[in-house]
């Protein structure tokens, strides 16, 4: 099929959708910084795009499925921390669609760390919390809680998206070494 540049539980994403997108961040208020688009780092914009409605699809596809739904929910701002701990793109669907953490709940809640890594995290991070064990234990054992099911969340989504995504030719991910824009080499 022309004009689609992914496929999510056999559901096409379509190419005008990726242009849209495109479109409104050329329009946004950080248009000045992105790349000119016949740049390679223009085409990879394209190409991460794609990564971000295809992780959107799929959380809208197994919220579906597990008969979840959110209200309107205000988007939140990316923090650096999210996205280096989850990764960009699904640190950014988290934050702007509602629904995606109603699925992170869901399929990884939360739990606080147990005592023994509770202790030792704090013991590791002394510079960092200087109050008694006691004062910081709770707040800490939650926080940590927090990033495991975040971790647990990602890696079943990377399962999903694996199952449930076939990108198009010229769609890849911008790192995929077969296309020529392949930026992220190690």
């Amino acid at each position: 099929m022309t004009g689609v540049a992914a496929w999510v539980a056999g559901r096409p994403i379509a190419v005008a959708a990726v242009d849209e997108r495109l479109d409104a961040l050329r329009r946004g208020p950080y248009a000045a910084r992105l790349p000119h688009p016949a740049t390679a780092e223009g085409r990879n914009l394209r190409r991460w795009l794609v990564q971000v409605l295809t992780v959107e699809g799929v959380v809208e596809h197994e919220a579906g499925r597990l008969g979840l739904s959110a209200g309107a929910g205000e988007p939140r701002p990316v923090r650096l921390a999210d996205a280096l701990r989850t990764g960009g793109v699904v640190a950014a669907v988290i934050a702007a669609h509602p629904v995606a953490r109603v699925l992170r709940d869901r399929v990884a809640p939360p739990v606080p760390a147990d005592e023994a890594e509770t202790r030792a995290y704090f013991q590791r991070n002394r510079d960092r919390h200087p109050q008694d064990y006691a004062v910081e234990r709770d707040a800490l054992a939650a926080r940590l809680g927090a990033e495991d099911a975040e971790r647990r969340f990602v890696g079943w989504l990377e399962e999903r998206c694996a199952a449930l995504v076939r990108l198009e030719p010229g769609y890849e991910h911008p790192g995929d070494p077969r296309h020529a824009d392949a930026t992220h080499r190690h």
